[in-house]
């Protein structure tokens, strides 16, 4: 168990029992180690009270932390901030909206203000595509990434291919699967 020792912390725990305890059931809390004569007691406190109890060394008030879904909570944060790492990266290399709404799910508003905040300009019309032998090439490397997911896929292939937009490496793609 971790001992709390910060005033604010203990009396925002304090009111949140107080609280719990004037709007639901209290097994949870008797779960916790808190007998049913104590949460009586705390339910009749005011938080002037709370405030006091909170600042006394006694009671020692803890947390426990369960470890699994600790880890489980750090994975998804990693893999959200990647995922938030990866959209910047394709906003700043020239992804189509659309290709942002397919792979991030992203609206089409939100890209344009996205690209405004970075300062990304787009020329407008149709991205003119890269002489023949590069579309081969583009291709051959798509072709030779071993990796499901897309996102991930393009983000090598961009990786070898640096100058040209992703917006330019979908179009070859898109052009080589027509003829698949």
């Amino acid at each position: 168990m971790l001992p709390l020792v910060d005033t604010h912390v203990r009396f925002m725990l304090l009111n949140h029992i107080a609280v719990r305890l004037n709007g639901s059931d209290a097994t949870e809390l008797r779960a916790a180690g808190i007998e049913t004569e104590q949460l009586e007691h705390l339910r009749g406190l005011s938080a002037a009270d709370l405030h006091r109890l909170a600042t006394m060394r006694e009671p020692i008030i803890a947390v426990t932390v369960d470890s699994q879904r600790l880890n489980a909570g750090l994975r998804a944060l990693a893999l959200a901030n990647e995922a938030k790492v990866l959209e910047t990266y394709f906003i700043r290399h020239g992804a189509s909206w659309t290709m942002m709404r397919r792979l991030f799910k992203v609206r089409h508003k939100l890209t344009l203000s996205r690209r405004r905040e970075y300062g990304i300009r787009r020329p407008p019309g149709r991205t003119p595509l890269p002489d023949i032998a590069t579309r081969e090439r583009v291709w051959r490397v798509w072709a030779a990434i071993n990796e499901s997911d897309p996102r991930a896929r393009y983000y090598q292939l961009h990786q070898t291919f640096c100058g040209l937009s992703l917006d330019v490496l979908a179009a070859v793609i898109s052009e080589f699967e027509k003829d698949l």
